[in-house]
C-alpha cells in the first residue's frame, strides 16, 4: 500500500512538470503571477554590460600583459646564448 503511494505522488509530480513543460512550449504561461514587472526586471538586470564589459577588459588586460612580457622576455640577449658567446671570443681573438 505505501509502495502504491510512493508511485501515486510520483505519478502526480511528473504529470504536473509535463503539464507546465508542455503549457510553455505552445506559448502559454504557466504561472502568470510568478513573472516580474517590466520596471523590477530592467532594473535587475541594468548593470549587466557594466559586468561584461569590466570582464572584458580584465581578459584583454591578462592576455594583453602575458603578449607583452612574452615577447620582451624574447627580446632580452642572454649571455649564455651560443651566438653571442662565439662573438665576443672572435673579437677578443682579432
Amino acid at each position: 500500500m505505501e509502495e502504491e503511494n510512493r508511485t501515486a505522488i510520483w505519478h502526480q509530480s511528473l504529470q504536473a512538470v509535463l503539464h507546465a513543460l508542455n503549457q510553455t512550449l505552445h506559448g502559454a504561461i504557466p504561472c502568470p503571477s510568478d513573472r516580474l514587472p517590466a520596471a523590477t526586471a530592467a532594473s535587475r538586470n541594468a548593470n549587466s554590460y557594466m559586468y561584461i564589459l569590466f570582464v572584458m577588459i580584465l581578459f584583454a588586460a591578462t592576455v594583453g600583459s602575458l603578449i607583452l612580457g612574452y615577447t620582451r622576455s624574447r627580446k632580452v640577449d642572454k649571455r649564455s646564448d651560443p651566438y653571442h658567446v662565439y662573438i665576443k671570443n672572435r673579437v677578443s681573438m682579432i
